[in-house]
């Protein structure tokens, strides 16, 4: 396993003060937060693999407004829980919430949605995706050769396994924290190896003195926390946009 599946760091978060730009509505028959850049006539698209909290977190929703401020192209967060995310209200956990979210189930929502995005959107030049913690597993499948994406980031990925991992030839940017019992020093290592030797374009950010969910769920009062979710978006934005611009030789064949 590249990297251990959810787990009580994965529910933890601190709830951002601001107001989404965007709005929700369907694409391709799926429920989706979409920035206010939306067009049906964009030819690139960035696409946001959430974690377990799916459309309800605002965090997620202020992030993809600053993704598309700074690459100038609509950002959409699917609905990969159709409606149905993890509650922090003691209500769940996920050994009851975990089964109807299962890999056949989610990976089946992505691919439905995917397969009617190329029908709708034939003319795309360049889409990109960002998965954070649970989303990394289910972006994974689409940055392999055969994958619509052409380049993707992980954030303190959960639940990818060595051959999905091991399957990705599309360039990857990895935000890392130190303290991740999810994705813990050597599962970064072997992950690393992975790509590595698969000669993959890829990028490894690591920050210490943070915790698993830095980018979007952490307490960015927090000096240290602030400062990493700044540059792990910073990083995620100029590598979209330097593989936006770089010929396809960047991307393993």
């Amino acid at each position: 396993m590249a990297s251990l599946p959810p787990q009580a760091c994965c529910a933890k978060v601190v709830f951002q003060d601001g107001t989404p730009k965007g709005q929700i509505q369907k694409v391709c028959d799926l429920d989706c937060y979409v920035t206010e850049n939306y067009s049906e006539s964009a030819k690139k698209f960035l696409f946001v693999f959430t974690d377990v909290f799916g459309l309800e977190l605002v965090n997620t929703k202020l992030v993809a407004d600053r993704f598309a401020a700074c690459l100038g192209y609509p950002v959409i967060i699917m609905d990969i829980l159709h409606g149905d995310p993890f509650k922090t209200d003691g209500s769940m956990t996920f050994e009851t919430w975990g089964p109807d979210h299962s890999p056949e189930i989610t990976n089946a929502i992505t691919k439905k949605f995917f397969d009617a995005f190329k029908t709708k959107f034939p003319d795309t030049t360049y889409l990109a995706g960002i998965g954070y913690c649970f989303g990394a597993k289910f972006l994974a499948p689409f940055l392999t050769a055969e994958g619509l994406l052409d380049v993707g980031a992980f954030a303190h990925p959960s639940f990818v396994s060595d051959e999905e991992l091991d399957a990705i030839t599309k360039p990857l940017v990895l935000s890392c924290a130190e303290e991740d019992t999810v994705f813990p020093r050597e599962l970064r290592i072997k992950s690393e190896e992975i790509l590595q030797k698969n000669k993959v374009y890829y990028q490894f950010d690591l920050f210490s003195h943070v915790s698993h969910g830095f980018t979007v769920r952490g307490d960015l009062s927090v000096p240290a926390v602030k400062y990493a979710a700044e540059k792990a978006f910073t990083d995620q934005v100029l590598w979209f946009q330097f593989h936006d611009k770089t010929p396809a030789c960047c991307a393993k064949k």
